[in-house]
């Protein structure tokens, strides 16, 4: 095409501000016209918009012209969603042109996707206005609904058209609801007629759904009434559904009333105030009284006369150590609880009393006088009980402490055991199972839920396990009864104050006991007891030197059997001298008498929880020391502990060491030499063959026997190793069997012998078979090295 007949083409196109692409090409005489014609837009040489079906364009402008036009047409209020459908354009062009619109015009306005116009809003006001002339009162609400506008923009529209549109006014109080002044007049009317005719308490919402009045209007034209003083009375209680109109002739006499009543009595009842209609007591007189000294209670309020008047009651009893019952003093209103509560307040500043049955006040010279009535018959039956009974304090201990004949017998086999490592326990279980163990945490949880009980006995107000009985709490009651000076006392004043004196009682009975007893020692006592710590002091340094010369064989091995050996020894020697000390001290303080042997962790327990503060503190790091890793402190908390026992510690004699390696070890090969217990016996093998190659001593557990046999490989030959490796193995196979045909025992009842038990039988042959050379290897005089038993590589 010419560049002539282009430049017509483009003409005529710009022409059109809308059209059609075939109308514009029907004036053409040119072909191919919409071709053209969409080139031209596509180049951007003509600014146009596509309508939704592509079938026609219209400029900008003329999409400003239809908008404009629509809204007119339609009233000044038009959504752009029906907008975009009549003039079928994008919604996106209609919406930046709206926009681009209401920012150039005042007059134009966008609210919820709707385009509005002034004249609307005029008109709208107007609609409004007649709607509140003809019923007295819009609802902006309901506004909001039929218009299909935001609240707050109605809301902002009816506040500015006031006066001028719309003839009316809003609530102060809600903004939201618009009346005519006549409607306003008219309840001002009513309102004022109703309560002017008041004369008690009434609850506003009553009157509001009595008498049918607005209750958007309500509330503002009452405080209105009010402040202008055409009502005189008050509102009280809060909330408006909960308020209470409150005549002033009403609160006066009411007011008269109440402060006749302080006057003349000096207290108020909250019952009282509430049947005169006062709903929050408490508060009307916290502000009716600020200045008077009042005491709030639980159902009433005391003033100052009461409670100058109790005052000087207990400070008049406590002076000259008697008692006073405060309730015959105070109004027959006051409760139990209130008496009480008042009691306590006056106390709070003085010392010396206790209050018994909530109301009684007792000082401490008169609770002291009534214990002064029992010292001699305390005295007379002390003395009595320690000449019959001089040991009645070791059975109730042994008694408390659960150490029956059926307890303190111990297992010989398990004796024996323990004494294999010298004095110590080695050799404790068979194979590594931790059996000792298991029976320790057993007595632990046992021994909580007796402490829990001993804890509950104590709160209750009984004795405790290791207390001999005084008087019972009616055997108290009943020589109070005698007495003639207490003959005054109320009974229940009796029963409180002898449960009070019991507990005071039974203990000082427990120090008259002590002291009668040890008054009968005499010095064959101090003579038993010097004897006792010098054996004692004899036990611990042996045991001390034993603990000293294992410690010092532990360090050839490694960090993890180490620390294995360091527990065990903490757990038997150890805690051996630890008991030791603890049954000293606690025999040297009276406290329980147990031998050394029987005391367990729960009973160190115990001790230590009644000790002296000045020994306490040495005795807690000691049994602190045996659950640590490590032997150092240990060694520590002993010496301070021996220190307050006077029980010197001596140091290891090399001498005397190697005569007790030298005993260790024949000990071991007696023992070894009568064993048939397999597994007993292989725990020996390997501890004298430990020091038969290292001349070391070691006292070890059952479980750490695996490890000690690793250990021996590189000391003993090949063919040792093997033969202990394999008998360690069958020893194993043995208890997993006899712990399986225990279980099977308990399902099969029958007479053949299940698998398990043929496995059993068939490793208890191969044990004993095996067991002489087991003994011959440990036994003989010289063992061979790993160099010369075993190949090289």
């Amino acid at each position: 095409m010419a560049s002539s007949e282009w430049e017509e083409v483009k003409r005529l196109a710009a022409d059109f501000q809308r059209a059609q692409l075939s109308s514009t090409a029907a004036k053409l005489s040119e072909r191919n016209c919409i071709e053209i014609v969409t080139k031209l837009i596509e180049s951007k040489s003509l600014d146009v918009i596509y309508t939704n079906d592509g079938k026609e364009y219209l400029t900008p402008s003329q999409l400003s012209k239809e908008i404009s036009d629509e809204l007119i047409v339609h009233g000044g209020r038009i959504n752009l969603v029906d907008l975009q459908q009549i003039i079928n354009v994008d919604l996106t062009h209609v919406e930046l042109k709206a926009n681009e619109l209401v920012k150039n015009d005042r007059n134009l306005n966008l609210i919820l996707g709707q385009l509005v116009n002034t004249e609307y809003l005029e008109r709208l006001a107007e609609e409004i206005n007649d709607l509140l002339q003809e019923s007295g009162q819009v609802s902006i609400a309901e506004l909001a609904k039929t218009y299909d506008l935001p609240g707050e923009y109605l809301t902002e529209l009816v506040e500015s058209e006031l006066g001028r549109r719309i003839n009316g006014q809003m609530d102060a109080y809600d903004r939201g609801v618009v009346f005519t002044s006549a409607f306003v007049a008219k309840h001002s009317s009513q309102i004022c007629g109703v309560f002017s005719a008041v004369t008690r308490p009434v609850q506003v919402h009553n009157v509001l759904t009595e008498f049918g009045f607005q209750e958007k209007l309500f509330y503002t034209v009452l405080n209105e009434l009010i402040k202008k003083g055409r009502l005189r009375g008050s509102f009280v209680g809060g909330k408006q559904d909960k308020a209470t109109y409150v005549p002033d002739m009403y609160s006066k006499t009411q007011n008269n009333w109440i402060d006749a009543f302080y006057k003349q009595n000096g207290y108020f009842e909250y019952d009282t105030l509430s049947r005169l209609g006062l709903t929050d007591a408490k508060g009307y007189i916290k502000t009716r009284f600020k200045s008077e000294n009042l005491l709030f209670l639980s159902s009433s309020c005391a003033g100052s006369g009461i409670l100058d008047q109790v005052q000087a009651s207990i400070e008049e009893a406590l002076d000259t150590g008697t008692w006073i019952d405060v309730e015959p003093l105070l109004p027959s209103c006051f409760s139990p609880t209130d008496t009480n509560q008042i009691v306590n307040q006056v106390l709070k500043s003085k010392s010396g009393a206790k209050v018994f049955c909530n109301s009684i006040v007792a000082s401490d010279r008169f609770i002291g006088d009534c214990k002064e009535l029992f010292q001699k018959p305390m005295l007379d039956r002390a003395n009595t009980t320690a000449k019959k009974s001089p040991n009645i304090f070791l059975q109730v201990d042994r008694k408390a402490l659960g150490s029956g004949e059926n307890e303190g017998k111990r297992d010989k086999k398990e004796d024996k055991r323990r004494k294999v490592g010298g004095g110590g326990g080695g050799g404790g279980s068979k194979g590594g199972m931790g059996g000792r163990e298991v029976k320790i945490r057993k007595v632990k949880k046992h021994y909580r839920v007796k402490e829990v009980e001993e804890e509950e006995d104590d709160l209750s107000g009984g004795l405790r396990p290791t207390e001999i009985p005084f008087m019972t709490v009616e055997q108290v009651k009943n020589l109070l009864h005698d007495q003639s000076s207490l003959s005054e006392c109320p009974e229940e004043f009796i029963e409180e104050l002898s449960q009070h004196l019991h507990r005071p009682l039974t203990t000082e009975y427990q120090d008259a006991l002590k002291a009668a007893i040890g008054s009968l020692s005499g010095s064959t006592d101090s003579t038993s007891r010097r004897k006792n710590h010098e054996e004692m002091q004899e036990k611990i340094n042996g045991l001390l030197t034993s603990v000293k010369m294992f410690e010092k064989n532990i360090t050839i091995f490694e960090d993890e059997l180490r620390n294995h050996l360091v527990k065990y020894l903490l757990r038997t020697l150890c805690t051996e001298i630890a008991n030791l000390l603890f049954s000293y001290v606690a025999a040297e303080n009276s406290l329980v008498n147990v031998e050394h042997n029987d005391v367990t962790p729960e009973v160190r327990l115990k001790i230590l929880t009644k000790l002296p503060d000045k020994v306490k503190p040495q005795f807690t790091k000691l049994n602190a020391s045996l659950n640590d890793k490590s032997l150092d402190d240990f060694s520590k908390s002993l010496e301070s502990a021996a220190d307050v026992c006077d029980v010197m510690l001596k140091k290891v004699d090399k001498k005397k060491e190697r005569n007790i390696i030298f005993n260790h070890k024949q000990a071991l090969i007696a023992q070894l030499k009568e064993e048939s217990d397999p597994a007993m016996a292989l725990h020996l093998a390997v501890v004298l063959l430990i020091q038969n190659t290292n001349n070391t001593c070691v006292h070890a557990p059952g479980r750490c026997i695996p490890q000690l046999l690793v250990f021996l490989e590189s000391h003993i030959a090949a063919s040792q190793y093997k033969l202990l490796s394999d008998y360690m193995g069958l020893v194993q196979k043995q208890l997993g069997a006899l712990k399986k045909t225990t279980e099977e025992s308990h399902v099969e009842d029958g007479s053949e012998k299940t698998d398990s038990q043929k496995d059993a039988g068939e490793v208890a042959t191969s044990l004993i078979e095996l067991l002489p050379q087991i003994k011959e290897i440990a036994l003989a005089k010289k063992t061979s090295t790993a160099e010369s038993a075993k190949p090289d590589g």
